[in-house]
């Protein structure tokens, strides 16, 4: 744990990490940065309120890993708990049944409630993201880097939007 006179610094990690800005050029990342990054990943679709609380939850360890990188792995760790909260309330009764976030996805694939995961360079999304749902669930020493959280966050965002969507989308 850190120091109590340390512990609102940024971790040490931050040091090394550029920001390529158009007006200043290469520059370290500052907390401004950090947090706009962590804003742009907010939910901008109506949820219910528990999943709203739940993503926020994972978004504010994701902000406070400013102060403590290994809270990046906390964050993807809720945020993915939340695209599989998400998943049981929206499929109710037969996801509760499944055993974990791989099936459920399937499921609600198989239902029409989300579109099959396109092919990347990942892999396949769906197993990508269960995987290291499973990695962070079942203890692992791995650290995120903030681009990686980053990519797990709008994935789980993306997943999270497409279960519900806007009226407008609802009817297109």
């Amino acid at each position: 744990m850190k120091s109590y006179e340390q512990a609102l610094l940024p971790d040490e990690r931050y040091r090394i990490i550029m920001i390529d800005d158009p007006e200043t050029g290469l520059r370290p990342i500052t907390f401004e940065d950090h947090y706009e990054m962590v804003a742009r990943l907010g939910l901008q679709t109506a949820v219910p309120e528990v999943i709203e609380r739940l993503y926020g939850r994972a978004l504010h360890a994701l902000l406070y890993g400013w102060f403590d990188y290994e809270l990046m792995v906390v964050a993807c760790g809720q945020a993915l708990a939340t695209v599989e909260f998400s998943l049981k309330t929206r499929l109710g009764a037969p996801a509760a049944k499944m055993s974990g976030l791989k099936p459920r996805l399937d499921y609600a694939v198989k239902l029409g409630l989300l579109s099959a995961p396109p092919p990347s360079a990942w892999g396949d999304d769906h197993v990508l993201l269960a995987s290291i749902r499973n990695e962070i669930a079942h203890g692992s020493d791995h650290v995120y880097a903030p681009d990686m959280a980053k990519v797990i966050f709008d994935r789980c965002r993306a997943l999270i939007a497409e279960l519900y969507p806007t009226p407008i989308e609802q009817q297109v």
